[in-house]
């Protein structure tokens, strides 16, 4: 089954010494996509030099007091992400879309992950 997949780019804060842990802050900060879109995905893949380097779980996301420029001069607020558990990065996960501002969600064929408890 397809889900949807957010990937981010890292490429201005990773430092390959990174334990997952101190990647997350960097992967929950505010991005230029919409609460929406990036409610609607599964989970969370941060990408450096076109690589993943990390996955997780997104257990909501919010908007934050950051904001970007539409092309029409609109601003709306960036979106924050809540990161559940860290997963495996998926071989599905290494056809890393082109990023737009940093972000993309796009249909990635893998298994649904669980409820959380």
């Amino acid at each position: 089954m397809a889900v949807r997949v957010l990937y981010v780019s890292v490429a201005q804060s990773f430092d390959p010494g990174f334990s997952l842990a101190e990647l997350e802050p960097w992967v929950e900060r505010a991005w230029a996509i919409s609460v929406a879109k990036a409610s609607a995905c599964d989970r969370v893949v941060a990408v450096h030099e076109n690589a993943p380097v990390g996955a997780w779980r997104i257990r909501g996301a919010y908007p934050t007091s950051e904001t970007y420029r539409l092309s029409n001069g609109d601003e709306r607020p960036r979106a924050g992400l809540s990161l559940g558990d860290p997963l495996p990065i998926l071989p599905a996960y290494c056809d890393v879309p082109v990023l737009r501002r940093g972000a993309a969600d796009v249909e990635r064929p893998v298994p649904e992950l669980p409820e959380e408890r």
